[in-house]
């Protein structure tokens, strides 16, 4: 029994549904986060995306089918695939009734899922903080990221077992940050390493803001897939 369990994991990434972002497959997502600061203590959460399955709804006008994702924070994004990729187009807050389009399309994964290629998307550091005596100062500003497909052959090892034939994602991007008299310009390099699983989805990812300042210094996130439920 424990060499078919085995056998089971490490299949699922080359079983015949080739999506490495199935819309309809799954039902949930269950995440480990870990945040490891430079000049704080780590935190470590857990985060669960819910799929709300197949809906025809009208973004910006247009209607069309839609597969809304709601977060643990109560925030709904709307994934709708295209024959050129996968798309995040709106995004809403379970309380409100309104869904907001997104200002650009913003491209999840490009379609066909092929060794390098690139596309570029619109992002926001998230990781940098800092902790004062009195109130905490978190370096948020937007920036472009660039993205490539690295390999479409990684093996990954997560909590649920071994993963073969993985997609590897690798984003690299830059900003400056403006602050207060004390902090002044700051320099953020960004990197970003994610992997895909077929008929799963994102199972592992790495993400690294490093600044120039002593006051900021580097932050890194990983965040690893602990389980998930097909429908």
């Amino acid at each position: 029994m424990k060499y078919l369990f085995l056998f089971v994991l490490l299949a699922s990434c080359s079983e015949t549904n080739d999506s490495y972002f199935p819309l309809d497959k799954i039902k949930s997502w269950s995440y480990k986060i870990e945040i490891k600061p430079e000049v704080e203590k780590k935190t470590i959460y857990k985060k669960v995306n819910l799929s709300l399955g197949k809906k025809l709804l009208e973004i910006d006008g247009k209607k069309s089918f839609i597969y809304p994702f709601l977060r643990e924070d109560g925030s709904i994004f709307f994934y709708k695939k295209e024959n050129n990729g996968i798309y995040r187009n709106g995004f809403a807050f379970a309380k409100d009734n309104k869904i907001n389009p997104e200002k650009k399309k913003r491209v999840v994964l490009p379609l066909p899922y092929e060794k390098g290629k690139k596309w570029s998307v619109e992002s926001k550091t998230f990781l940098i903080l800092k902790r004062y005596p009195y109130y905490d100062y978190r370096a948020t500003t937007n920036f472009k990221i660039n993205y490539e497909i690295i390999s479409t052959s990684e093996f990954v090892s997560t909590p649920l077992g071994k993963f073969n034939d993985c997609m590897l994602v690798r984003g690299e991007g830059k900003t400056k940050f403006i602050g207060d008299s004390e902090i002044g310009s700051i320099e953020i390099n960004i990197t970003s390493e994610e992997w895909y699983a077929k008929g799963i989805g994102l199972i592992k990812s790495n993400r690294i803001e490093e600044t120039d300042s002593d006051l900021f210094g580097t932050t890194k996130m990983t965040q690893i897939l602990e389980n998930y439920k097909k429908k």
